[in-house]
């Protein structure tokens, strides 16, 4: 099982601005995954904070478990065979989700299909996401960082390029995807 700590920047913006950012970084190249995100009926994982995907990428499938930490996110990740709720029953994380969970049914409550390019910077990725749920289409930006450093500032110098600045203005995809049904 993978931990790590996510400290991620993100924002919302319009396809204009996101075309003309994502023009300045050569050599991506944008790659399909679609999201599955699961919680039982009474949304009791939401309730605490936290949130559960199964990634599915390149014919791969990827659990991640999403829990509050003081600064972004503890993620906890683990591959499995497929994308069904049978999977959390046998996985690595399945001790973590009965903490959270004891024994409640997990369900699947919706996708988000992102088509995604990542760069690689020197302390962090830069995402440029296209998501499709629901019959809507946005676009984001993330700035993930892979070693501690101030974020925001660097990611600030980024967005200027094309005359952005951060502002937090938008939920998580998954956050997002269910506010739409």
């Amino acid at each position: 099982m993978i931990n790590n700590l996510e400290v991620e920047y993100k924002i919302l913006v319009n396809k204009d601005s996101f075309e003309k950012l994502s023009a300045l970084y050569k050599d991506k190249m944008f790659v399909k995954q679609t999201n599955y995100y699961y919680d039982t009926e009474t949304l009791n994982l939401r309730n605490q904070k936290c949130a559960l995907r199964i990634r599915e990428k390149n014919n791969t499938f990827l659990i991640t478990l999403k829990t509050p930490a003081s600064k972004g996110h503890h993620e906890y990740e683990c591959y499995v065979i497929e994308n069904s709720p049978e999977v959390f029953k046998t996985s690595e994380i399945k001790d973590i989700l009965y903490q959270l969970i004891k024994d409640q049914p997990l369900i699947e409550l919706g996708k988000c299909v992102t088509y995604r390019a990542v760069v690689e910077l020197e302390k962090a990725e830069l995402c440029f996401d296209i998501n499709e749920y629901n019959g809507i289409t946005d676009y984001e930006i993330e700035y993930e960082q892979t070693c501690d450093h101030d974020g925001i500032t660097v990611f600030n110098q980024i967005l200027s390029q094309v005359n952005l600045k951060y502002e937090k203005n938008c939920a998580s995809k998954i956050k997002r995807t269910l506010k739409s049904k």
